[in-house]
């Protein structure tokens, strides 16, 4: 049983899946966030009996999972204006919620799975009032669009509730919850002018019309970790550690998307010959793909996707599309200039749709076949499974044959080798051959270049890009190194951006890069850093289906150990209403830097409503709940 910790005369915390914290008045009380709902059974040991609010920093599952306990028994909501159909409509956001080629990375997707009463909205620069305290609104854009921190007179003294905006010792509680536009990380950007806003608050300057006439030190209460004791010292660590951030340029995209012209090649697309046997798509295709010839009238494809950016339509222009629709282009070419008789096979060098939507329209009217690495593999051939990846395209994609890391093979006179290297994704490969006395490499999304801040000039220098929703753990990176340098390559082919020249010196700066990267990530997050970084350190297997009335379905949890010794895990459903399962915990025990999974039973209601819902896992860490982390959507058809 948990107990109370308390802060001062009217004020206590009570650790859960988050820091619930209590302000007492009497026999009634307010809560800022509720957890799991278990506060509730504990308030008689402070001498409380009733939960009238329940004022919420932000809409995580984490915060609210059980918000519907608390409203039960009387409680009431408020919660921040901007995130308020996340609280009453999350039943239609996870209906309509966009899955395949997805480039929104918002963490939304830790909204809760049934729709909650909201009695309230916390606005913007506004007050609460509550039985004689005023809880004032700062919006605190940044672990979410729409989270808030709130402010209050308690106890002779000032404290600010400040949700994931930051943990004690000016850190990030997650730093994948700083990307929201696929790989940029905004929120870094968002946060800092958080962080900048509550500092004025906490130094008297004046913030929305407000002044607060703070006189001695002020404690920040966080959703997570320890109080802060000291918020200004923190708030200008962490400050420091954003600006660093930002300076890794392109690397990271911190002020927004870069503007590339479209280049439409009219009337029609134009291989580039970048030697004999080795033919480019052209810098105007929306992601590079090249085309290799073989002696025999043969074609061999890496990549194969959009002819041009515009038919993404991933952002504002999707027009409600769910998926993308791809168009044939570069074929006819392909036949009538360079006699190619068979599109005979295509390398995937990742899983992303930018890359691979083309793929199935070669296998279905060309009879191409496809090989692609294991690790990558296993998502384009089971798309729905996997969907909980952004990027995935919606058709899956028959892999004739499966490559392992390191594994050499050949096609028609060329030899390859093909390597692991989870870069931009986790489901990522380096293919290199020889083609016209050079050693290629095609490195799909994972080498670049563009201008970056070094030593205090802007430099044009290699890097890696990072995205931290395609599933990012640091070692993955030095993986990438490794496979680099083992292959050395004369000419890289990249996905995007342009064809480079390589050199040992150019090897040295993108490892430079990435070291400079990794000491700045582990700056920003508390140990274990994977921990805080590794959004995916569990994953619910499959993340999308459908299934008829009545019918079992096998759920597989996959786990990642980060910490520095053997963690036991232990995982259970929460099933929406109709639904079977056992409501006891799994558990498995992982040894330091392992992976591991559990596989559990549901069964679905004997009514098919063909509506998409929500099922969670809560998962515990030697004990501890971290509340309803997994999840998965299944429609009953």
């Amino acid at each position: 049983m948990n107990s109370f910790q308390k802060i001062s005369e009217h004020l206590f915390l009570y650790e859960d899946t988050c820091n619930v914290y209590v302000i007492k008045d009497g026999e009634t009380a307010l809560l800022i966030d509720g957890g799991s709902g278990a506060v509730l059974d504990q308030l008689g040991q402070i001498g409380c009996h009733q939960v009238e609010w329940v004022l919420h920093t932000h809409h995580h599952r984490d915060q609210c999972w059980g918000d519907s306990k608390l409203i039960k028994a009387g409680a009431k909501l408020a919660v921040p204006q901007y995130e308020k159909h996340l609280f009453e409509q999350a039943e239609l956001f996870w209906q309509t919620r966009r899955v395949f080629d997805n480039y929104d990375d918002r963490n939304n997707f830790f909204t809760v799975a049934q729709d909650l009463p909201v009695h309230e909205i916390l606005k913007d620069y506004e007050n609460f009032a509550w039985h004689g305290y005023q809880f004032f609104v700062l919006p605190a854009k940044g672990h979410t669009q729409g989270s808030v921190v709130l402010i209050t007179h308690i106890d002779g003294g000032y404290v600010s509730f400040t949700g994931d905006l930051m943990v004690s010792g000016g850190k990030l509680y997650q730093l994948h919850a700083m990307e929201y536009n696929y790989g940029d990380m905004v929120g870094g950007l968002f946060t800092l002018q958080s962080i900048q806003a509550l500092r004025d608050i906490l130094t008297g300057e004046v913030v929305g019309g407000h002044t607060f006439q703070i006189n001695g030190k002020v404690q920040a209460l966080p959703s997570h970790g320890s109080i802060i004791e000291d918020p200004l010292a923190d708030i200008e660590i962490l400050e420091n550690s954003l600006i660093q951030l930002a300076s890794l340029g392109r690397g990271l995209r911190i002020g927004g998307r870069e503007s590339i012209p479209e280049m439409l090649y009219l009337p029609k697309p134009k291989f580039v010959e970048l030697s004999e046997h080795l033919l480019w798509g052209g810098s105007w295709t929306c992601s590079f793909f090249y085309v290799l010839l073989s002696r025999s009238g043969k074609a061999l494809f890496i990549d194969y996707g959009h002819a041009f950016h515009p038919h993404m339509h991933t952002f504002s222009d999707h027009n409600g599309l769910e998926v993308m629709r791809f168009i044939e282009h570069h074929l006819k070419e392909l036949r009538k200039d360079y006699g190619i008789e068979k599109f005979d096979l295509v390398i995937p060098t990742h899983i992303h749709d930018d890359h691979t939507c083309g793929i199935p329209h070669l296998q279905r009217f060309y009879d191409t076949k496809c090989w692609a690495l294991d690790s990558v593999a296993q998502v384009l051939s089971d798309p729905n499974a996997w969907a909980s990846t952004p990027c995935t395209f919606h058709k899956p994609i028959n892999i004739d044959r499966v490559l392992s890391d390191g594994e050499q093979f050949q096609w028609e006179e060329y030899d390859f080798k093909i390597f692991f290297a989870p870069g931009q994704t986790e489901f990522h490969s380096v293919v290199s051959t020889e083609i016209d006395g050079q050693k290629v490499a095609f490195t799909g999304d994972n080498y670049f270049m563009h201008e970056v801040l070094t030593s205090g000039q802007i430099k044009n220098r290699p890097f890696q890009t990072t995205v931290l929703r395609n599933s990012f753990q640091l070692g993955m990176h030095h993986r990438c190194i490794e496979v680099m340098n083992q292959v050395g390559p004369d000419l890289i082919c990249p996905g995007h951006y342009d064809v480079l020249k390589v050199d040992q010196s150019s090897l040295r700066d993108y490892a430079d890069f990435i070291y400079r990267k990794e000491k700045i990530f582990r700056k920003l997050v508390e140990n274990p850093s994977d921990q805080h970084i590794d959004l995916f350190w569990v994953r619910m297997l499959p993340y999308l289906t459908q299934v008829g009335p009545e019918q079992k379905i096998e759920f597989k949890l996959l786990f990642r150990n980060n910490f520095e010794k053997k963690i036991t895990y232990q995982a259970k459903l929460i099933v929406p209403i109709g639904w079977q399962t056992d409501n006891e915990f799994s558990s498995i025990t992982i040894p330091k830097g392992g992976k591991g999974e559990l596989r559990i039973l549901a069964t679905s209601p004997n009514v098919a409503d063909g509506v998409r819902r929500l099922i969670t896992a809560e998962i515990c860490i030697e004990g501890i709940s971290q509340g309803p982390v997994a999840e998965c959507l299944v429609t009953v058809k």
